[in-house]
Order: C-alpha cells, then structure tokens, then sequence
C-alpha cells in the first residue's frame, strides 16, 4: 500500500442477531377410547363431534371387526356422512390423508381399517388444525397392546404423547358382562378394558336399577381401584376430565382411592419380618380380588441407593419374566403371573422421587420434582393376573 492510500477506517459494529432457537412443537395427546359393544362409545363420539365443546379434537375411529357397520352408523348419521377409507396399502393411504372430515364444531373425524398408527402419522400431516387425538377401539380390543403401540414409539414419539385410556362400561349389563367373562374361567377383553383404565365411564346410568350401579362399581373397583368412575348419560361428560390427563407422565394419584385409606395401615418403621408383613396384609384389605384379575398395594418405605436398584430388579422380573425373583414355579410361557397395568411412587435417602409408569411388559421409571412439603410416602400398585401375598411379601422382604 503506498504513502498516498488512505487507510479505511474501521466502524465498530454490534453483535449481529442470533436468530432463536425454534423450540420443538408440543406433542399432541392421543386418547384411546375402548368399551364392549353396544356400551355407548358410539355415543360418546356422537357427542364429541357434534357438541359446540371448544376443543379441536381429531376422532378416530377403527372399524377393524365384524361390528364395524354397527358401531360406526350412528356416529355417520350424526355428522352427516360417511368416512370409509382403509390405511393397508400407498394408494389408499392417500386417500386416508384427504378424507379427514371437518365437521362443524372443529373437530376432525376419519375411519380406518387397521390398529391407527399408519393413519396417525398421516393424521400428523394436518398438523395444527387439532390438539387432541381420539383413538376409538372396537369392542372386542384388548387396550393394553394398542397402548404400548404409541407409549415409546420410535416412529410416533417425537409427535404422539400417550395421554391415557377411556373404558366406556355400560351401567346395564355391564355387569353381567364382567360377570360372565369371570365365570369362564379366562381374563376376557371386557375384564382387560377395566384393569388398562385410567378413567371408567359408566354409561346409561339414567336407565339402570340404583343397587345395580353400586355393585357395579364395586365390581370395578375390584378389578381396577386407581381408575377415576365418571357416571354420564348418553356418553355426555366435560371433556376436560377425559383430556389432559397424563396418565403415563405424571405422578400416580392414589389420594382419591380406596388405597389410600388402606396404606395408612402398612408402616415400614424399620426392619420388619415376614409374620408382621403378614398381618398387616391380607385379601380383604390392600390385595383385591376378583376371579384371575387381582390389584395389590404394596407400601414403600423411604429406599436407600440399594434398595432402589432392587426395586428396579424386581419390576424387571415381574413385568419381563411373569414371576418374582427366585420363583421358578412361574414363567413367561404359561406363566400365572400378568401384570396389566402398574403405577408407583417412592422416595430415596438422597431426597430424590421416582415414579413408575407401566403397561404389560413395558414400563418406565422417571425422576421427578421434589416437594419439600409433600410426606414421603411410597407406593406401586399392581393390576393383573395371579396376585397374592406372595408377590407381597417379595417385595416387602427387600426394601425392609
């Protein structure tokens, strides 16, 4: 550069901006409606894509079955057609895509052929026009694999946030038909809808007998105490009370069950040996029992690194194996041991709180917030097959 060339003067700058980070879309809740035939899940749909509710909700319904044609009328006279497109191959999936109809109160419906995660991730494509999705089963579903379906999927889970199960149960003959189911001798689909439950709706209660709802719903409570009983007529509910209910992320609420009075009875003070355990347990308090479907308490004291790994081992052996550490009696093939359902809480020395979150075999321990004015109390609860003071005890043996 020669003597004559000036030298540019450099002007000071500020940072330039940093654009901000998009923050990821919230997943959208999905909701699996299930109930035997003729109990009022067409009703409840009816009701849920015609009633000016507010939310924008995306209605599934699954015509997979001889009852197709059945359940699936009633909800297309009300919305004044008919959706009827199948998710099994490229062509039909395209039309899957274009055939979610908007009915008028905002709300989405479609039909499908298959168990919904192929139309799910179509459904996904409309993005935005729902918060909510409503996965209907038919009558005859066992709810617990259609729920493992979308807890965890590796394909869905980025988008799909498993809210929880509805069981619709006719307050009629609802009862006869538990009672039926129980006398073959077999866990029938009626009895796996109740014990998967998060929320029961006991429908028609306007026509049934008074002293027939009340044993209903001791029937149910037999199979399934943790799940919250709304009574409703012709399917008609706040639906903020089947919404939002984050049934496999948050915290098991035990409070408004038969349990919690139960659990004041079982203090883990210290070291306690079989005999005591023994007493403070027995079928007519924490363990419920109705034909194969049983639901058990089991108290928690405040664990130690140790027995928090144990604890871990043996819902491991429980929900993988079908049987309690060191029982060789019982097995995965022909096992007489099935958890359906389970839910927990429990403290550690190190003022950490775990929470259990399961269905059949898979299952989820989280780490959550403490609450310095929470007591520490502790606490799982098993709903399945094949529950005794046996599983009790085992338990009981390694975190005393």
């Amino acid at each position: 550069m020669s003597d004559d060339e000036e030298i540019p003067e450099l002007i000071e700058h500020d940072s330039l901006p940093v654009k901000p980070e998009t923050a990821p879309p919230a997943k959208v809740p999905l909701t699996i409606i299930t109930g035997f035939l003729g109990a009022g899940k067409s009703t409840l749909l009816q009701y849920i894509l015609t009633a000016k509710h507010g939310y924008r909700i995306a209605v599934i319904m699954n015509e997979f079955g001889d009852t197709a044609d059945i359940e699936g009328n009633a909800v297309a006279n009300a919305i004044g057609r008919k959706i009827d497109v199948s998710s099994t191959n490229a062509k039909s999936n395209e039309a899957l895509s274009e055939e979610f109809l908007e009915v008028a109160n905002g709300c989405l419906c479609c039909s499908i052929k298959d168990t919904g995660a192929a139309s799910i991730e179509l459904l996904m494509k409309k993005r935005g026009r729902f918060d909510y999705i409503l996965l209907e089963t038919t009558g005859l579903a066992d709810p617990g694999p259609i729920a493992s379906i979308f807890w965890h999927n590796e394909d869905l889970s980025e988008d799909i946030l498993l809210d929880g199960v509805v069981s619709v149960v006719d307050g009629v003959f609802g009862l006869d038909q538990i009672e039926k189911d129980k006398a073959s001798g077999e866990v029938k689909e009626s009895l796996r809808q109740v014990a998967c439950a998060d929320i029961i709706l006991l429908n028609k209660v306007d026509l049934a007998p008074v002293e027939v709802l009340s044993k209903l719903e001791a029937t149910i409570r037999g199979i399934n105490p943790v799940a919250a009983i709304e009574r409703t007529i012709k399917g008609n509910i706040d639906l903020g009370k089947i919404l939002d209910l984050n049934a496999y992320s948050n915290r098991p609420e035990f409070n408004t069950t038969e349990f919690a009075a139960e659990s004041a009875k079982h203090e883990f003070g210290g070291a306690h040996d079989n005999e005591n355990i023994d007493e403070g347990h027995n079928h007519n308090d924490s363990c419920s029992h109705l034909n194969d479907i049983t639901s058990l308490l089991i108290p928690l004291p405040i664990l130690s690194t140790s027995q928090h790994e144990a604890v871990d081992g043996w819902i491991r052996s429980v929900l993988w194996d079908n049987h309690i550490p060191g029982d060789t009696t019982t097995g995965a093939d022909g096992s007489s041991l099935e958890i359906l359902r389970c839910k927990g809480v429990w403290h550690t020395e190190d003022k950490r709180i775990f929470v259990l979150q399961g269905v059949r075999s898979l299952y989820e321990t989280s780490e959550v917030a403490t609450n310095t004015d929470e007591p520490p109390v502790g606490k799982i609860v098993l709903i399945g097959k094949g529950l005794d003071k046996s599983v009790y005890n085992s338990l009981a043996s390694i975190v005393s």
